[in-house]
């Protein structure tokens, strides 16, 4: 059976191996060895990377028959292999392990919640427990609480034993194995089964902050750094109250407070701003529909819009057509490299928008859809959209002759 020398020493960096094996494995070759360095994606906690003989280890996993295969991008030669780690990888991996047993203790004692699950990912890690309505007051002094573990540095200690000897330990959790179970003790305080990497003291996982949290699957799925990846987050927030400061010209302190003022005064500016739209609308629909084309007993509106939203022109067709019963708009829209066509009637008029619309799509190049009394679509031939527009007003008349 293999060594897993990352269990007895995991500041272990590097080691030299036999080569038990080389299999094909994932399309890629695949090592196995008699002892080895290098952790397998295991229990939420992804695998090392690293190097052997000097070719690059871009997965390491266990498979059924319990061997610990290392995919690599290419075949080795000969029997011996020099194994090394990516540490800053295996470092980072130990911080956010051995602070979620600590963040997975302080909510069992202080909340009842059970952890159901760890994921260790690139940037996050999270746990997800089985309780809900947890306030920012309960994360706060959660956190709290597992940092002053952490500052108190405790030992952190690997047990390994047998199925009848873990009643001495008052674990967190059942063991998913029969024998050989590793215990991990953070002293006097957390006691869980893992396989995983960790630091031996607390003071090493440096700092832990949650992110945020969520209700997630009937639980509650907590999002949080340590380590390393805690100082790069705050100094990522810093840099942006630094921004936001400067850009706003005010104190961190004050910040909060004329946001707030910012964020009401475009409310009201908005308000006021929509208000401005809809009376500039209404007098562009009023000058507008005295220039439709009359034919039998409906008026035509048609025209071609320049940089103008979709939304906006389509409620100017709206209040057009709220003015008479026996209207039709036939609309385009020139962006930068698009046309689009926004095409309306009233209801009760023997005419289908959809009927005229799919054709002229096709003029444009484009496609669209809606229904008899509204339709819309768009194509890339800005060049064509007069010639489409013209298309769709002459099968129109056709429809009521």
């Amino acid at each position: 059976m293999i060594k897993k020398l990352y269990l007895d020493d995991p500041y272990l960096q590097n080691c030299s191996s036999e080569i038990i094996e080389q299999i094909q494995a994932h399309s890629k070759t695949g090592i196995i060895l008699n002892q080895t360095v290098f952790y397998p994606t295991s229990g939420g906690q992804p695998h090392d990377t690293g190097i052997i003989n000097n070719v690059e280890v871009f997965d390491v996993f266990e498979d059924k028959n319990q061997q610990i295969v290392h995919l690599l991008e290419e075949p080795l030669k000969g029997s011996q292999a020099e194994c090394k780690i990516n540490w800053e990888r295996r470092f980072d991996h130990m911080q956010q392990h051995s602070g979620q047993h600590i963040l997975s203790r302080v909510l069992l004692k202080t909340n009842n919640a059970h952890t159901i699950s760890f994921h260790l990912g690139e940037q996050s890690s999270t746990i997800d427990i089985d309780q809900t309505g947890l306030t920012p007051e309960t994360i706060i002094s959660v956190e709290q609480y597992a940092n002053r573990i952490i500052f108190e540095n405790r030992q952190v200690i690997a047990h390994v034993v047998s199925k009848s000897e873990i009643h001495r330990f008052p674990i967190r959790k059942p063991p998913t194995v029969e024998d050989h179970i590793r215990i991990l003790e953070i002293k006097d305080f957390d006691y869980s089964p893992c396989g995983g990497t960790h630091c031996s003291k607390t003071g090493e996982i440096g700092i832990l902050k949650i992110r945020r949290h969520e209700n997630y699957k009937g639980g509650t799925r907590i999002h949080f750094v340590c380590g390393f990846r805690a100082l790069k987050d705050y100094q990522e927030k810093t840099e942006i109250l630094n921004q936001l400061s400067r850009v706003l010209s005010t104190a961190e302190a004050d910040l909060h407070q004329n946001i707030i003022k910012l964020k009401e005064d475009l409310k009201a500016r908005t308000g006021e701003r929509n208000d401005l739209n809809k009376k500039l609308l209404d007098y562009e629909a009023n000058s507008l529909f005295p220039e439709g084309k009359k034919h039998a007993d409906i008026r035509l509106i048609k025209k071609i819009f320049t940089n103008r939203h979709q939304k906006e022109i389509k409620l100017l067709a709206k209040k057009i057509v709220e003015k008479s019963p026996n209207t039709v708009t036939l609309f385009g829209i020139k962006t930068e490299g698009n046309a689009h066509l926004l095409f309306q009637c009233a209801e009760g008029l023997p005419v289908d928008m959809g009927q005229l619309l799919e054709p002229a799509c096709s003029v444009i190049d484009g496609r669209g859809g809606g229904r008899p009394q509204q339709a819309q679509g768009g194509g890339p031939a800005v060049e064509k959209l007069e010639e489409a527009l013209q298309g769709a007003e002459d099968m129109l008349f056709k429809m009521i002759r």
